[in-house]
């Protein structure tokens, strides 16, 4: 049997119960080995047959991170390793080192989420050419991948993140039809400020509408003081960071969503309030019009333009029946490309596929 190595996060997060199910079934037809960065309790558990190792660092950049991963290289022989975020680095130059076959990257996140400085790209771009294969969760994020750190396009190839279906867990939380939602974080990129400003627009006609904040971030004060300069300070809930069980139930509880991002590598939002069975409305650029067919699935929003964010909402809260369609061919949708049990499959194939 061959053997494949993973490394993640084994935390009680959407993320983590992708690649714990992953884990499972890559353990039908291989000897897997998950070397763990941070390890929590979850409720998604893994195969006991899987060995779970953990890194000597809780981040490992470290030469004793390098030179445990040596032994176990050496000592298992994988012929397949697969890694994300912080992981990459060291999976990549050990497994190109020991020539191991296949050297997975699982790239997550676009460039413009982070600031890099020209020596640390040029870093990148030399380890992800270690990869035999890279992966994407958009194909904006692919197109990303290549211009940035200058991968060819033959070497990425696109699978979309997943989450659980969640709507039948949810079925005795009843739609507010006067509640709106946003998730995330808290940060100048995330448009949090479009938001509250077509928020504000609406309350003229829409006075008993609320919308609620969930998130932290370094811009939480900024935002409070925008609601207050545009007198809805009384309608908007800034209700920081929530566990995922009371996340998942505000996503159920909402009449709509917003995902007002200037950039997303994927949209992890969209398909998590999708899984719910609520309605999507996602600013047209980047991953988020991936997932949202307008006028469809979902609404989408010109970037940036809180009038016509204003104008996409006002369709909805005029007429329910219509937003229920949008919410129940979001679902669909979500089951269709973005479930768990369905993209594991996928992915699993498309694994074992390279072996």
């Amino acid at each position: 049997m061959k053997t494949c190595f993973l490394s993640y996060n084994i935390m009680p997060t959407s993320t983590g119960d992708y690649f714990i199910a992953l884990s499972n079934k890559l353990a039908e037809t291989h000897k897997v080995y998950v070397v763990a960065g941070k390890i929590r309790d979850v409720k998604v558990k893994l195969n006991p047959e899987i060995i779970v190792l953990q890194w000597p660092s809780p981040r490992p950049t470290a030469l004793k991170d390098f030179l445990f991963l040596i032994r176990l290289v050496r000592q298992y022989q994988p012929n397949l390793m697969i890694s994300m975020f912080s992981f990459v680095n060291l999976f990549l130059i050990v497994g190109w080192l020991f020539r191991v076959k296949l050297r997975v990257a699982w790239i997550r996140t676009i460039s413009s989420h982070y600031t890099y400085k020209k020596y640390k790209v040029l870093r990148k771009s030399f380890i992800y050419r270690l990869a035999t294969n890279i992966i994407t969760n958009s194909n904006a994020t692919k197109q990303d991948v290549n211009s940035f750190f200058k991968i060819p396009l033959s070497k990425i190839t696109v699978l979309p993140n997943s989450v659980i279906d969640y709507s039948t867990k949810l079925q005795g939380i009843d739609t507010n039809r006067k509640n709106l939602l946003y998730v995330g974080r808290l940060h100048p990129g995330k448009g949090v400020d479009v938001l509250i400003k077509a928020f504000s627009e609406l309350t003229i006609r829409f006075p008993g509408f609320h919308l609620d904040i969930i998130g932290n971030g370094d811009i939480l004060k900024a935002l409070q003081n925008l609601a207050n300069s545009l007198d809805v300070s009384d309608k908007v809930s800034f209700l920081g960071q929530k566990d995922k069980a009371s996340v998942l139930r505000a996503y159920k509880k909402s009449y709509c969503t917003i995902i007002p991002s200037y950039s997303e590598a994927f949209g992890f939002t969209v398909i998590e309030a999708m899984s719910t069975g609520t309605c999507v409305i996602g600013a047209n650029n980047t991953g988020i019009k991936e997932i949202i067919v307008p006028d469809e699935t979902g609404l989408l929003f010109k970037t940036g333009n809180s009038e016509d964010l204003a104008y996409k909402l006002e369709k909805l809260m005029e007429n329910l029946s219509y937003r229920n369609k949008l919410a129940q061919a979001g679902h669909s949708r979500f089951l269709e490309l973005y479930e768990n049990n369905y993209a594991i499959g996928r992915d699993a194939n498309f694994f074992n596929s390279l072996s």
